[in-house]
């Protein structure tokens, strides 16, 4: 390939062609497995979610509609949350796609959450919930997540006393990516982890992945993604490092706060002793029971 030329309206242009050279290595490096490439490889592309989505699901009817990624919805009580990919097929039902490359980023509580923020984006004041659509939140996962060494986990609510389906709507798969079997979906896994094109299974993923990493525009593109992205992940962690120091300082404070208090509070004890019973500053200290280390501290405060 030759080098890379940024064009003006890049976001973010090369330091230099060391820097350059090296984002390109990444970007040829990355699998569908990097969330970063997993969005761009995904956008707009109703084909190519299309074809996942039906190998998941074990079915061959369905059809999407709609793909977006880095889907935000916001919330103005809490914490609001980042769609790698949401896609909608012909029925109306939505999935939510995660690739996860390290296990705490599919915790149970997560998708609890995701599925709680698809429903928050639908219903308004008096709408009925029979509006609310089938969803289903997706992770794919590098590991065996939840570790009973089955290839796919399908996470639904029950009925424990009776043992029936809890028909909410609302589902939970997780993919195990260490499943490399001669299966649809265990070829799948192999070609979410393979970086070349020439080695993967499908030719439509295939085709894809040569395009976003053969063509300069292309290539470009996502040199500036993965550096838009590592900026500000870079800026975030800078951000909940200032809010770690804040918290500390905060407690540190606290702390000094309620030593001087306690402080104050044992020397008060001690005058009182001492005027009450003409007691000695030692013998004071001495019944209060405050440690002989500490005797020449309160002595020169009296």
């Amino acid at each position: 390939m030759k080098t890379v030329n940024n064009n003006a309206n890049s976001p973010l242009l090369p330091k230099d062609d060391a820097h350059w050279q090296r984002l390109i290595a990444r970007v040829q490096a990355m699998t569908l497995m990097d969330d970063i490439f997993f969005n761009c490889f995904m956008e707009d592309d109703t084909a190519a979610m299309q074809y996942v989505l039906n190998i998941i699901m074990e079915r061959h009817d369905l059809k999407v509609i709609s793909v977006k990624t880095q889907y935000a919805v916001p919330n103005i009580y809490g914490r609001g949350v980042r769609f790698d990919v949401l896609a909608i097929d012909q029925y109306g039902n939505e999935y939510n796609f995660e690739v996860q490359n390290v296990s705490s980023g599919a915790a149970p509580k997560r998708a609890r959450y995701n599925i709680d923020m698809l429903d928050l984006r639908h219903l308004k004041a008096g709408d009925d919930f029979d509006d609310l659509p089938e969803t289903y939140v997706i992770f794919i996962t590098a590991k065996d997540v939840l570790g009973y060494g089955l290839p796919i986990y399908h996470i639904d609510r029950h009925i424990n006393e009776l043992g029936v389906k809890f028909d909410d709507m609302a589902h939970i798969i997780y993919v195990n990516g260490e499943n490399k079997s001669d299966t649809p979906l265990g070829r799948l896994m192999q070609d979410f982890q393979n970086a070349d094109p020439a080695k993967m299974h499908s030719r439509l993923l295939a085709d894809k992945m040569k395009h976003l990493k053969s063509l300069d525009e292309e290539v470009c593109k996502m040199c500036n993604i993965v550096e838009e992205y590592v900026a500000e992940r870079m800026a975030e962690a800078k951000a909940e490092l200032a809010k770690a120091e804040a918290a500390r300082a905060e407690s540190e404070a606290a702390r000094v706060k309620a030593e001087e208090k306690a402080a104050t509070s044992k020397l008060d004890s001690i005058k009182n002793l001492m005027k009450n019973t003409h007691w000695s500053a030692e013998k004071a200290m001495e019944a209060i029971g405050i440690p002989k280390s500490d005797y020449t501290q309160y002595l020169a405060l009296l």
